[in-house]
């Protein structure tokens, strides 16, 4: 029979709330009201054959409704020669009706009672703006605490010239240092401090290094190196090779290499900065080898969709597979490392790093979701990057 659940009816006043909550708490558009939803349509023929049925369910569903304070639609159906007076939609006439079906109370009056704070602390600020900052914080399940801390920061900040300090020196009380480093705070500041971007000073970018040549090596240059932006500090030899290792262990050790140097990757934020290092960027052959996780392997990626094209090392099903015994179920806390659900292929993987990653991120998947690097012989990564068995293009 054609008619919704009350499963699919929540789901779909869940959607309508998502799209509108917004917009209608800040007035930023005009939201229709009331919002109905259908709850089926009987064929001519399902209400000839099962009008006792269909009409039993159709009234557990009005009072599944009205138990929630809902009002409901009914039309006419004639059957046979009979007219039957048929629930047809379910409706909610506000906000936080839509909210009670939906589940979000809480939620509602939460984001009610910041906007009143905003509109009180930051007159100034557009409505659009205001919404903005609200769908952020939503989006980023924004605590009270965090929530205090925008408001605190956007007000130094409308007042304050930053340019001549960092992220971590801005002088606000109560502040962990690199509570400015969050995107997501950045936003949020910029919005109500009505600022385009908050001209904070930046770091210069900082590598280090672990210099393999053995020729260089053998005449007793240092092994461990870095490199400043801006500061005098070439490098010992321009490499033809550069593997960059995503742990400390991989890159300090990782075996001799003629005219190689290992890098120590900086997660995320290294596939941002590394492709501008000249030296890494001039480099004939450049390789990535990271942990055999979710997190690993999308790091890779963001390092091709920044423009530094590096091939992959054991970042692959079967290497996965001859080491997953050495893999881990949970992170450095305990916590279970969570899975990817409705994870699509990326875009900047090969095929074969894609399955690895697919594999990762699928729920379903029984096998430990991390192999670090660290626990892959060092010898491995290095016998492949000589016989050139590696993955991607450079």
């Amino acid at each position: 029979m054609s008619l919704k659940t009350t499963d699919e009816l929540v789901r779909a006043f869940k959607r309508r709330y998502a799209s509108v909550w917004a917009d209608e708490l800040c007035g930023t558009k005009e939201v229709a009201w009331p919002y109905a939803v259908r709850v089926g349509k009987p064929t001519r023929k399902e209400l000839e054959h099962n009008i006792a049925q269909l009409m039993g369910e159709l009234e557990r569903l009005a009072q599944w409704a009205s138990l929630r304070g809902l009002t409901t639609l009914r039309e006419q159906r004639l059957v046979g020669r009979v007219s039957y007076a048929l629930l047809s939609h379910v409706q909610a006439s506000t906000l936080d009706e839509l909210a009670r079906v939906a589940g979000t109370e809480a939620h509602v009056s939460c984001y009610r009672e910041r906007l009143v704070v905003l509109r009180e602390r930051f007159p100034r600020v557009e409505p659009e703006h205001l919404r903005g900052a609200l769908v952020l914080m939503s989006k980023c399940d924004m605590s009270d605490v965090d929530f205090d801390l925008v408001c605190r920061a956007a007000t130094w900040f409308a007042t304050h010239e930053t340019a001549h300090l960092t992220a971590r020196q801005v002088p606000l009380e109560g502040f962990h240092a690199k509570w400015l480093d969050s995107g997501s705070h950045r936003q949020l500041v910029c919005l109500l401090s009505q600022r385009e971007r908050l001209e904070l000073k930046g770091r210069p970018r900082q590598v280090r290094f672990h210099y393999l040549d053995p020729s260089y090596l053998s005449q007793g240059g240092r092994a461990y190196d870095s490199w400043v932006e801006g500061d005098v500090c070439e490098v010992a030899y321009s490499p033809a090779v550069v593997v960059i290792c995503e742990n400390r262990d991989s890159a300090l050790w990782f075996p001799a290499l003629r005219e190689g140097i290992a890098v120590l990757g900086d997660g995320m934020a290294g596939t941002a900065t590394l492709g501008g290092v000249p030296w890494i960027f001039r480099a004939p052959h450049r390789y990535y080898w990271g942990d055999m996780d979710i997190h690993g392997l999308e790091i890779l990626s963001a390092y091709r969709a920044n423009g530094l094209e590096v091939q992959s090392v054991c970042m692959d099903v079967p290497t996965y597979d001859t080491y997953q015994s050495f893999g881990t179920f949970v992170d450095r806390h305990g916590k279970p490392l969570p899975s990817k659900p409705n994870a699509q292929p990326l875009a900047t993987l090969t095929s074969a790093e894609n399955e690895l990653y697919l594999r990762l991120c699928d729920p379903s998947f029984v096998g430990p979701r991390r192999v670090e690097q660290e626990r892959i012989p060092l010898r491995v990564p290095y016998e492949r990057i000589v016989a050139g068995q590696v993955s991607g293009a450079s």
